[in-house]
């Protein structure tokens, strides 16, 4: 089994490698209040660049998606600053659930793509009845002899994670309930392309520049998203996809449009998209396609069409916006 590594000693001081990517930003919290609580220091690979999306891109097959292509960037960005790296391998939530393809290969796609590092790895795959806590408890016990302290240190963690969700989700509802006195839009996409700093964080904050206020279609809470996913559809087996869509139908009388994020050629995400415009005719939709070649002047220019779309419709908050400022992608003017 591919968790299964050598024993430790909390007074090594190990460093634990979290790339600043994929589940990371779902994760993070849970990760590092976990091997922190037992005597670990967790490390964490710097924010993307374009020079980390180049030896990610090298080191993938043509086929790989950008998020993947990203994902390797910083695993190689991690090999001489940590001892182990973890990638975990989630193949499943739910009995009858999948994740993506890349996530359930994570593992296998890094260990030999990547070489001189020293990789961790846990497995979630409920369709096998194998559960997170289970797989997490058992890498612990690498770390620390003793159960009870494992199991504690997973019981903070999970705490620590769903206290960080209640939190986001709180931030957003309080957008959602304040005056509606600007154009708003909801950024679909999913955590690790909105969150990373080459693709999601510049988009958001270019958006913001025009004088719109921007919602996260992951900062809404989890078990809202899944209660309302089937209203849009009931045939989609991905789970964070399911959630996306539970998102667009909890936001659609709630926002003026809604910009789809899509890491090219994301398969899952293509068909979401799909969706989402044969059966929300009510909000208007911009999708966004990004790989390593996009020109951030195209993409800059879409999203300022989009926003005077909305201002011209009429939509409600945006007559009142103020006139748009012309932002920055990727941090260059």
């Amino acid at each position: 089994m591919p968790w299964r590594t050598k024993g430790f000693r909390v007074a090594d001081a190990i460093r634990i490698g979290l790339p600043r990517s994929m589940l990371y930003h779902k994760y993070h919290v849970l990760w590092s209040t976990f091997f922190e609580e037992l005597g670990c220091e967790t490390v964490v690979s710097p924010p993307t660049n374009k020079r980390l999306l180049e030896r990610g891109a090298a080191l993938s097959v043509d086929e790989s998606c950008l998020s993947m292509k990203i994902f390797l960037g910083h695993i190689e960005a991690l090999h001489d600053r940590a001892d182990y790296v973890l990638v975990p391998t989630i193949a499943s939530l739910y009995p009858h659930e999948d994740a993506c393809v890349k996530l359930m290969g994570a593992y296998d796609i890094t260990r030999h793509s990547v070489e001189g590092v020293s990789l961790l790895t846990y497995v979630v795959d409920e369709r096998r009845s194998i559960s997170e806590k289970r797989e997490m408890l058992r890498l612990g016990r690498k770390f620390c002899r003793n159960p009870l302290r494992v199991r504690a240190a997973y019981r903070r963690a999970r705490l620590n994670l769903r206290a960080h969700e209640r939190e986001l989700a709180r931030e957003q509802q309080s957008l959602v309930e304040a005056p509606w006195d600007r154009p708003r839009i909801l950024l679909v996409g999913h955590a690790y392309n909105l969150a990373d700093e080459f693709i999601g964080a510049p988009i958001e904050r270019f958006l913001e520049s025009l004088g719109v206020t921007v919602f996260d279609s992951e900062a809404l809470d989890h078990g809202v998203a899944r209660d309302l996913y089937s209203r849009i559809s009931t045939d989609v087996k991905w789970t964070y996809n399911k959630q996306l869509l539970g998102a667009v139908e909890y936001y659609r009388d709630k926002v003026d449009g809604m910009v789809f994020l899509v890491a090219f050629p994301c398969g899952p995400d293509s068909l979401m998209v799909e969706l989402c415009q044969r059966r929300v005719k009510d909000v208007p939709i911009a999708t966004l396609v990004v790989d390593e070649l996009s020109s951030e002047t195209g993409l800059r220019t879409r999203l300022e069409s989009f926003v005077d779309i909305l201002r011209m419709s009429g939509a409600k908050g945006c007559d009142t916006s103020p006139p748009s400022e012309r932002g920055v992608l990727h941090g260059t003017a």
